[in-house]
């Protein structure tokens, strides 16, 4: 009995009390405990299956954003995505339709688009879409129609018929429902991220602070992107007390590439920093392009006085 209570391996999990009252139940005549008797009885109630291996699901919190890239039709996308990128798409589909009728598989447009890696961009939901809108009675795609309403934003077509008609050519603009994806605030939220950016805007400009150096240092790729926790500690290191929603609303407006988390800095400085129209000419007049001196209307190159045309006629 007292080497059953010496030796017991659990002497912090149970109280002596219960240690006395296990050695008491399994005690026998002769006074020791019988211990192989315990042992018996708890594996009789264990479990030898293995425990179940340790997982750790991946839990997505829903997000119940609306994005600028939802009110896009999926030709627009690939539109933007085909002049970001200046492809020539027609050739790709017509390596599937040798015979140059304009007709090619929907499974096959699935393969064109990743061979382009614009796939990534055209979801389940789109894809349906794009076919539906292109599909033949018997189920064939129509590529060549599809190539022409994409190939719009290069060259109007049909303009030898109107001659005056006058085009434009591809910008920033045409690009841009590809390149930025922001989310969609309601007027009430548009109403509080202008009274936070006037109050940025006014402290920026009477003390005159310089944000760039300090965003700068955080963008090491020159990309003109940071991430949302490193703006944050730009603005607290700069003097700006900003609240976790007020990051969160920044981020909202910001936040350009269809999440929460990349931070477009460059836009936030032209809303906060703008420069005055002194600082404006003189970047103008640095950008501009080189200009010689003018040529003089009263001296020649050897500094003499030009005479005037009257007094030479007379």
């Amino acid at each position: 009995r007292e080497q059953f209570i010496r030796r017991f391996p659990f002497k912090k999990e149970f109280p002596p009390e219960d240690v006395e009252l296990l050695a008491k139940n399994y005690m026998t005549n002769k006074g020791d405990v019988h211990f192989m008797a315990m042992h018996n009885d708890i594996s009789e109630v264990t479990s030898h299956e293995p425990p179940d291996f340790p997982r750790s699901d991946l839990v997505m919190k829903p997000d119940e954003s609306e994005w600028s890239q939802s009110r896009y039709t999926v030709v627009d996308k690939l539109r933007s995505k085909v002049v970001e990128g200046r492809i020539r798409i027609k050739q790709y589909f017509q390596d599937f339709d040798p015979l140059r009728k304009g007709y090619c598989a929907a499974s096959q447009v699935k393969t064109v688009l990743t061979i382009l890696n614009l796939s990534k961009i055209v979801t389940r939901e789109d894809y349906d879409q794009l076919i539906q809108s292109y599909a033949r009675e018997d189920g064939m795609f129509c590529y060549g129609d599809f190539c022409a309403d994409v190939n719009k934003a290069f060259a109007t077509p049909n303009l030898e018929k109107d001659p005056l008609a006058q085009t434009s050519m591809p910008d920033s603009t045409s690009t841009m429902a590809a390149r930025r994806n922001k989310v969609c605030l309601s007027a009430e939220r548009l109403t509080q991220w202008e009274w936070l950016e006037s109050k940025i805007r006014s402290k920026v400009q009477k003390h005159r602070v310089n944000l760039l150096p300090s965003f700068k240092d955080m963008d090491r790729s020159n990309c003109g992107h940071i991430t949302k926790n490193q703006f944050f500690r730009v603005m607290q290191s700069m003097g700006f007390d900003l609240s976790e929603d007020d990051v969160g609303l920044l981020g909202n407006m910001y936040c350009d590439l269809g999440d929460h988390f990349v931070f477009n800095y460059v836009d936030f400085l032209k809303s906060v920093d703008v420069p005055s129209e002194d600082v404006e000419l003189a970047i103008a007049q640095l950008n501009a392009p080189y200009k010689g001196e003018d040529i003089s209307h009263y001296f020649n190159a050897r500094g003499k006085v030009i005479p005037h045309e009257s007094a030479i006629l007379a």
